[in-house]
């Protein structure tokens, strides 16, 4: 008898341990989760965000470097950042999407509100930004001067990555 309920209270106590690891494996996995903006390159991030916008004018592509980064980010470059802008085939849209990743010693709400007040909607001369959004998630800021409908668009599904 003495032998039964001992093997039955081990196997009780095996099982709420079981249990217990069991719950805390989850709530530890998804602490840990990474959104997918995170693991995104910036290629990859722009991809996905450029998805299903309307009247999204033919596109090029531009990885920024020390020369070009102030005339799309209109801020001094960042050491150890990468940047890549995505800009209208013709001058005359006025259509800018810059992605800026910035190392981890960086603080990203300082840089974007740099990078919102310095933003120039009006940098084509002769066409202006309707509008223009600076949105950060991690270490990733993007700014997007475009049409309205155009830079909402972006920008949430720019949202949706880290969401």
């Amino acid at each position: 008898m003495k032998r039964t309920i001992t093997l039955i209270l081990a196997s009780v106590m095996l099982l709420s341990f079981a249990a217990c690891s069991s719950s805390n494996t989850g709530a530890d996995s998804s602490a840990d989760k990474q959104n997918p903006g995170d693991t995104m390159s910036l290629q990859e991030i722009f991809d996905s965000i450029l998805t299903d916008v309307p009247d999204l004018p033919e596109l090029f592509s531009l990885e920024l470097d020390d020369e070009s980064f102030e005339g799309y980010l209109f801020i001094e470059p960042i050491e150890n950042s990468e940047a890549l802008a995505s800009e209208a085939l013709i001058n005359a849209i006025p259509h800018s999407a810059v992605l800026l990743r910035v190392p981890d010693s960086v603080d990203t709400d300082i840089i974007a509100a740099q990078i919102e007040t310095g933003a120039n909607p009006r940098k084509w001369v002769c066409v202006e930004a309707e509008k223009t959004i600076v949105k950060a998630h991690g270490n990733t800021i993007l700014l997007v001067m475009s049409s309205a409908d155009t830079a909402d668009a972006i920008a949430a599904n720019f949202d949706a990555l880290w969401a």
